[in-house]
């Protein structure tokens, strides 16, 4: 029993701040303290562990290096024994630190490296065994990553950790904890008034703190007057010697496994009733508890007298009491395990915990994970009691909130222990384990890992194919998720196929919710290909079917489908129409979330047209909504479009302000395809500024992203970047390089309106090069497409550009035509400056040329008026 490791079934609240541990009886461990001071001062160590089994002291050790380590002027001790996420370490790390993070905001492993780096900083994290599997690989998200990338940059800054189990992982300094040295478990029980042949009894124990603390304190609790070691015969523990030779039960333990065992069983068998029955009761909280938690596990006996039984249970080192503010006890965690063996299932003590935190939980709205602390606990304590189904419902409850919020590290941990439960227990015949495996694909999904992401869609199709026989709604809803995946991985056309399953199955069933999900999803999927007439037609017949059956709220989302594709064809005052029907439904019916998207929406309609301070209220009103409904995806968007206005009207320091915000939002909630979009976004200002080099080093971050998460449309995208930023360095040969892995991709993966832009890169290239005709091939070719997908603001563009190649090879006749072209299409499309600017491009070719004189033809016409002249003067 105790020589296992507790292990956490779902994520915890962290316990952090600093240890609320006394160090009143502390003694020796001098040589310890050395090497770990040694280290400290290392500059090549970065990562510290100091191991143990239960009870030697490790916490103990630590607080003394954190109470009294000189030369870091800022520390932070966090307690994960609660298996508390890495976002919740991080999070209050950066705080703590003075760095700045919103207060509901998670967290990304870089920005807690990069914390660490900029300072002289100790960071110390108590039982990290909690967050181990048995096979010592971890179990949460993000914590191997922390470490790893710690290892591999370091800094000024220490980290240390105590653990029973070292964690796979290279990179540790490690210090193996034992027993005190004789002299000095000799001092710790003459400080603490016990008698004897105190020598004798340190080595039979090896110096073990905790069972010289245990022993001490049940003697003078049991013999006040007289606390000599000779008493321990009267309490059954006269024979430890003799068990401590004996093969048989040393042989397969630890010799202070055994000892600890013998102690605790006397220590609890002079326990009155009450007191049993308290440590049995509230061994099935996690964490600290007070009074009035403890009395909901067992009713019957007023707050006061449990509290004055608990601080008796203090006096006996069996409860740690902590002073925080309110008054609180928690277990030590090898007592933790051997009082939760003794008490066996506890189903009535699980019950009653759950009831008390349902009369503590917090109303919405919630800010912070705080607020949904008792939430977390009652999953915890549905999940003890095997009883997944409650589980399942009560995470339901708040998973909106923990996806809004961007906790999505929590929501695969949580979500992941539901369906590994089911998986033991073989229900996969369940609804609500499909619903789980879909939950967990849209957390994956979330957090840029799409493999993943694919891999539990997949097996919720499965499922849904198993339990769905008849009217098959599971299985069109997985299809249509598994669709909206290899969307944003740019494989639209295996993303038309998904949807179209997900569509016919809709249909054949009368499904009228997924029809129209899919209708929408597959307008999605075609508009991403370019083909935005096809995509206007399923979003038409999406609002068609709303309509009928009443569904404003998806009405809405289809009125804002419908402004999003005539938006890409440059009909914007059809799009602005679509927008505002959807702004005033999404207000009529309460609607938040779609207001905020709508505002976005008529933000970006106007921006196109050139009406940037109509787009930046439209913007402002957006983040402001956002903020107020915690969604911190629709904030992070929010920012980068007024990012985008700004760029616009050329304030590109202000543009880079409102990208910053965004890319710290991104990192937080580990949105690693907004991250690449905010790179770009990045890159671009500074290209603008005329930074090209650090424009490149955006781009190639991104690049990085796109190809980890492996998004092709956006690697495709970063690459079109790099060509563009290498083009204005003059490196033309380095930029067509990457148009032209760009034009690969998107041809790849029918991207027609990628190809365009790419083609466009390269024509431009090959312009700066002077390879007038190859230049002129490339823009025809955009233009080619452009015209085919309807998009005129794209064949605007192209015909711009290629009126400035032909002027570049004085087919003036064929400039000025591609510029009328263009000038037609920009008056269409009510692009004012663009008109005035191929305005002036035509007055200029227009105008009468001065004619060229060789210099032959000069002095042929200068003799002509020699000769003219000297004619005249001789009349």
């Amino acid at each position: 029993m105790l020589e296992r490791s507790t292990k956490i079934e779902s994520p915890g609240v962290l316990k952090a701040g600093n240890p609320n541990k006394s160090l009143a009886y502390w003694q020796g461990r001098k040589t310890e303290i050395a090497q770990i001071q040694q280290w400290l001062t290392d500059k090549n160590t970065f990562l510290i562990g100091i191991e143990g089994i239960g009870g030697t002291g490790k916490s103990m050790l630590a607080t003394k290096i954190y109470d009294e380590i000189e030369g870091f002027p800022k520390k932070f001790w966090a307690d994960v024994s609660n298996g508390a996420g890495f976002s919740d370490l991080a999070r209050q790390v950066l705080s703590e630190f003075g760095f700045r993070v919103p207060e509901q905001e998670a967290q990304l492993v870089e920005a807690l490296v990069r914390c660490l780096r900029s300072g002289q900083f100790l960071l110390i994290i108590d039982n990290l065994e909690s967050l181990l599997q048995p096979d010592r690989q971890w179990g949460s998200l993000f914590y191997g990553d922390f470490f790893q990338a710690w290892v591999e940059h370091g800094g000024n800054s220490k980290v240390i950790v105590t653990t029973r189990e070292r964690p796979e992982l290279k990179g540790f300094e490690w210090l193996t904890l034992k027993g005190l040295q004789v002299d000095e478990g000799v001092a710790l029980l003459t400080v603490l008034s016990i008698r004897g042949d105190l020598t004798q009894f340190v080595e039979l124990v090896d110096g073990h703190p905790l069972l010289l603390r245990l022993v001490a304190d049940l003697l003078k609790e049991e013999y006040s007057q007289d606390p000599d070691l000779r008493r321990l015969a009267d309490l059954g523990l006269g024979n430890l010697r003799q068990f401590l030779t004996d093969s048989q039960v040393v042989g397969i333990h630890r010799r202070e496994n055994v000892v600890m065992v013998l102690v605790l069983d006397a220590s609890f068998k002079r326990l009155n009733e009450l007191q049993k029955a308290l440590l049995l009761n509230i061994s099935v909280y996690r964490g600290a508890v007070d009074s009035a938690a403890a009395v909901a596990v067992l009713p019957g006996s007023s707050e006061p007298e449990i509290e004055g039984e608990l601080r008796n249970l203090v006096k006996r080192s069996l409860l740690v009491e902590k002073l925080n503010g309110k008054r609180r006890f928690d277990f030590q965690p090898v007592i933790l395990e051997y009082v939760r063996y003794q008490a066996g299932d506890q189903i009535q003590a699980h019950q009653r915990a759950i009831n008390y935190y349902l009369l503590n939980v917090k109303q919405k709205p919630w800010r912070t994970k705080e607020d949904i602390k008792e939430y977390l606990e009652i999953f915890y304590h549905w999940f003890q009691l095997e009883n997944y189904d409650s589980a399942f419902d009560i995470l339901n409850t708040y998973n909106d909130f923990l996806r809004l919020r961007g906790f999505y590290t929590e929501q695969v941990d949580l979500w992941g222990q539901l369906i590994a439960a089911w998986e033991k227990t073989g229900e996969r015949e369940n609804s609500k384990y499909w619903v789980a495996l879909t939950s967990l694909g849209h957390a994956y999904n979330y957090l840029g890992q799409y493999q993943q992401a694919i891999e539990f869609q997949q097996q919720s199709l499965e499922i849904a194919r198993e339990i769905g026989a008849h009217d098959r709604f599971e299985e069109a809803i997985s299809l249509g998720n598994l669709g909206l995946i290899y969307n944003s991985i740019g494989q639209y056309q295996q993303a038309v196929e998904f949807h179209q399953k997900s569509l016919e199955i809709a249909r054949k069933t009368g499904a009228a919710d997924v029809e129209i999900n899919s209708l929408g999803d597959l307008g999605l999927a075609y508009r991403s290909l370019g083909q935005y007439q096809q995509a206007i037609k399923f979003y038409q017949q999406q609002l068609k079917i709303t309509q009928e059956i009443g569904d404003h709220n998806r009405e809405g989302s289809s009125l804002g489908n419908l402004g999003n594709a005539y938006q890409f064809i440059g009909q914007y005052q059809q799009a602005i129409k679509f927008y505002q029907q959807q702004l005033k439904i999404t207000r009529e019916i309460g609607d938040r979330n779609g207001e905020g998207r709508s505002l976005g929406n008529l933000g970006n309609v106007y921006q196109f047209i050139e009406q940037y301070q109509q787009a930046i209220e439209f913007y402002q009103q957006q983040l402001k909504i956002t903020k107020e409904i915690g969604d911190r995806n629709g904030e992070a968007y929010s920012l980068g479009n007024l990012g985008n206005v700004y760029q616009f009207i050329e304030q590109y320091q202000q543009a880079i302000e409102f990208y910053q915000q965004r890319l710290e939002i991104t990192r937080q909630i580990g949105d690693r395809n907004g991250e690449s979009s905010c790179l770009s976004n990045l890159g671009n200002a500074y290209r603008s500024l005329g930074h090209y080099q650090q424009a490149i080093e955006f781009y190639q971050q991104e690049l990085e992203i796109t190809r980890e998460i492996g998004t092709r449309n956006w690697e495709g995208s970063s690459l079109n970047d790099l060509g563009l930023a290498y083009n204005l360095l003059g490196q033309y040969h380095q930029a067509i390089n990457f148009h032209q892995q760009a034009l690969e991709i998107a041809r790849e993966i029918g991207d027609y309106e990628g190809e365009g832009v790419c083609l466009g890169g390269l024509g431009l290239a090959y312009n700066s090069l002077g390879h007038y005709q190859r230049a002129i091939e490339f823009c025809q070719q955009r233009l080619d497409i452009a015209r085919e997908i309807g998009d005129r603001r794209e064949e605007a563009d192209a015909w711009l550009n290629l009126a400035t190649v032909l002027k570049n090879v004085n087919r003036e006749l064929d400039a000025l035509g591609a510029y009328r072209n263009a000038r037609e299409l920009f008056q269409a499309i009510e692009l004012d400056a663009k008109v005035q600017l191929c305005n002036n491009a035509i007055e200029r070719l227009s105008q009468p040329k001065t004619p060229i004189v060789s210099r032959r033809e000069f002095w042929a016409w200068l003799r002509r008026l020699w000769r003219w002249l000297r004619a005249w003067f001789r009349r």
